[in-house]
């Protein structure tokens, strides 16, 4: 068996699907991983209200890294044992910003929130996928940026989808000009996924690893996208997805035979954990 204790594994575009779903065989590897002593985790953008509904078919998984980083968490006990957030006064600057465009706008801390009226539109911001996940799992408001500015907090992460890319590369413009002390990352077509300066996956990882003593020469990262990057270069092996982009293809020591419509995370188990 590998050196390998950690496998750590984005969700969108890896473990799941295209129809959002983990297949059985990945659910079956996950459960043989955790049978060999192996700990297996999320490392996702996503939030804990936008992952619960997978947790009932993962009772092995325990700890996540997610809000891109921002947040690592224990699910069965509630517990944050690693977090960061963006500053009140940034929050109202990037809604200010925000508003200079047509944009979803989703603040994502332990729960998912936006505006009640865009989830039947998230077709128009390239989010249909997602929309009745949406539905189900997200604490709508009548109206986002008067109900935060109303009673503001600090949030993980905040996230603008836009029409199209050509929107989204404005967006970036505003906030690279007003010298916002964040970090960027861009994702699914037209999203721009916002968090505090140093903030990402890499971190969440590494902060997770110190909490659980496991050197991070010893976990294995599988991802697709940009936002995965960090994550795959702090890792003792970076993994890509047959389906990943270019830039994490590079990043990779491994690209899987088999993307994630076809099961790619359990071949990784199978050939890079448990060989």
């Amino acid at each position: 068996m590998s050196d390998y204790q950690l496998i750590a594994f984005d969700m969108d575009g890896t473990l799941l699907n295209s129809q959002k779903e983990i297949s059985p065989a990945c659910i079956h590897w996950i459960h043989q991983a955790a049978l060999a002593g192996k700990t297996v985790i999320l490392n996702t953008g996503r939030c804990p209200a936008e992952l619960e509904e997978y947790f009932s078919l993962l009772p092995d998984l325990t700890y996540i890294n997610c809000v891109s980083g921002a947040l690592v968490y224990n699910h069965a006990t509630k517990e944050t044992i690693y977090s960061r957030t963006l500053p009140i006064d940034t929050v109202k600057k990037l809604l200010s910003i925000a508003s200079k465009e047509d944009v979803m706008i989703h603040l994502l801390s332990t729960q998912s929130v936006v505006q009640k009226d865009v989830i039947p539109r998230m077709k128009d911001y390239h989010m249909e996928i997602y929309r009745d996940m949406f539905a189900r799992v997200t604490s709508p408001v009548d109206d986002l940026p008067t109900s935060y500015l109303a009673a503001p907090y600090p949030v993980p992460k905040l996230n603008l989808y836009h029409r199209d890319p050509e929107a989204r590369l404005r967006t970036r413009k505003r906030i690279l000009d007003l010298g916002l002390d964040v970090e960027l990352a861009d994702a699914e077509t037209t999203s721009l996924e916002i968090s505090a300066r140093g903030i990402h996956k890499g971190i969440g990882l590494s902060r997770l690893c110190e909490y659980l003593h496991i050197p991070l020469s010893q976990t294995i990262v599988v991802g697709d996208a940009d936002n995965d990057a960090a994550a795959l270069q702090a890792a003792g092996l970076p993994v890509a997805m047959a389906n990943a982009n270019d830039r994490i293809k590079a990043l990779a020591d491994v690209i899987t035979m088999q993307d994630n419509d076809h099961d790619g995370c359990a071949e990784v188990i199978q050939k890079y954990l448990l060989s």
